[in-house]
């Protein structure tokens, strides 16, 4: 509720004067050393080709991707890209009407419902909205307290116990175990969402734009707290996004989709490395930054390309 700095663009953006000044004008810089991929992945999605409604219109064609232990796949694209209903084909959600999903060298069953218990534990979800992801209703200690008694049968004290450690593990601490979402911050209520998921000890976690309704330094710590998980707890993420700020903090590899395909697919240092292919090159030039004139920069660079062509 203060003002704790004012001052002019330049001035705020290239010389803050306050800490958390800093902090806002540089929320995407963060490390991550990329991940070489190993010899076998634990996820391999092979020619999947999928279909909405009566029509059968094809929204996902022939799209093949692998997934490392450990590792992070971004995929990204623009809203319609099928980068979401790539999600929904791998956890069963759209049963896709050609190729196979093989998950820890086993194939998966294309419908959710024709799945063991095993493979829904192993591979859970995080969604975009954790308002509408989380029961009203319900308290933190009963949202991440029910996958340990549906998968591990745990019951009074040995559940709490374990709500408590997860609540430690997302940096909430259990005094927020009795508390209602609408309690909750929006950060706080996504990384509940996350407590949720490693509450199963899954081996792989789909983040479907988990940090796009979030503000730029909440997202920042979220991103943060996933890289933190993953080296603790080795495990890999599937992350739709269309952020190309939030894959170069987070990826080991991408997958660029266009209109249901996959059009460019590689290690994050190959994938953002010139020559690009016409598409990539759009999305990467629309990444806005942090400098005065970039708008203006990226509008004539446009024009002079379509002259040119």
């Amino acid at each position: 509720g203060r003002l704790v700095e004012w001052g002019g663009t330049r001035q705020i953006i290239k010389e803050p004067r306050q800490e958390y000044t800093n902090a806002l004008v540089s929320v995407h810089e963060i490390e991550h050393q990329e991940q070489k991929p190993g010899t076998t992945p634990f996820l391999s999605v092979k020619n999947i080709t999928a279909a909405y409604g009566r029509s059968h219109v094809k929204v996902l064609k022939n799209v093949s991707v692998d997934i490392y232990p450990g590792q992070t796949l971004a995929v990204v694209g623009e809203s319609g890209s099928g980068k979401s209903t790539l999600a929904r084909a791998i956890t069963g959600l759209l049963p896709p009407e050609e190729g196979t999903v093989t998950f820890d060298g086993r194939p998966l069953a294309n419908r959710l419902a024709d799945r063991p218990k095993e493979d829904l534990r192993q591979l859970q979800m995080i969604y975009q909205m954790a308002d509408v992801a989380m029961n009203p209703r319900q308290t933190v200690g009963t949202i991440i307290g029910r996958p340990l008694e549906f998968y591990f049968g745990l019951r009074g004290r040995q559940r709490d116990a374990r709500v408590a450690e997860l609540l430690d593990k997302i940096e909430m601490g259990k005094g927020f175990i009795d508390r209602y979402p609408a309690e909750l911050s929006g950060g706080q209520k996504q990384r509940v969402c996350i407590a949720r998921s490693l509450a199963a000890k899954p081996k792989l976690i789909i983040c479907d734009e988990v940090t796009s309704a979030l503000d730029p330094l909440v997202a920042n710590g979220i991103l943060k707290l996933l890289l933190e998980l993953q080296k603790e707890e080795n495990v890999a993420y599937l992350f739709i996004t269309h952020d190309l700020a939030t894959v170069k903090s987070i990826a080991d590899s991408i997958a660029v989709m266009y209109r249901g395909e996959v059009v460019r697919y590689g290690a994050k240092s190959q994938v953002l490395a010139p020559p690009f292919d016409a598409y990539t090159d759009l999305l990467l030039s629309s990444v806005p930054e942090m400098e005065i004139g970039w708008l203006e920069k990226a509008i004539k660079g446009r024009r002079m390309a379509s002259a040119g062509n």
